[in-house]
């Protein structure tokens, strides 16, 4: 059964426009924190800890992937919140802090929301 989860996630991902792309790293990244959080509850502290490196990895993609040249102020600001935001998950691995987890995974949500609706809007 996960065979097939798997090669479906990876036609999802092969067929996907770069638009969708994104929002898919952002609900990953958002999954990612939500189950750190319940590993951090839980005190499985490795767990917890490789699932905020996978969205501390996510967030690298998502900033690295920035036009600054084209995007102006717009990529500025994203950089800027993407650097908050992996601050906030450092933050939140060193000082067992699941609001921080929170906190992050609203900022993405945010994010994902809107870009969700930027590429489903027709050309």
């Amino acid at each position: 059964m996960q065979r097939a989860a798997l090669a479906y996630r990876q036609t999802q991902v092969t067929t996907a426009t770069p638009g969708h792309i994104v929002v898919m790293l952002f609900e990953s990244a958002i999954t990612a924190l939500q189950q750190a959080k319940t590993k951090m509850l839980e005190k499985d502290y490795a767990t917890k800890g490789i699932l905020i490196s996978q969205a501390l990895d996510i967030i690298a993609e998502l900033d690295g992937s920035l036009n600054k040249e084209k995007g102006g102020e717009l990529a500025q600001n994203l950089h800027s919140l993407y650097t908050y935001c992996t601050w906030q998950l450092v933050n939140a691995n060193i000082q067992m802090n699941p609001a921080l987890l929170d906190e992050v995974a609203g900022i993405l949500e945010t994010l994902r929301s809107a870009f969700a609706e930027i590429v489903k809007e027709p050309k």
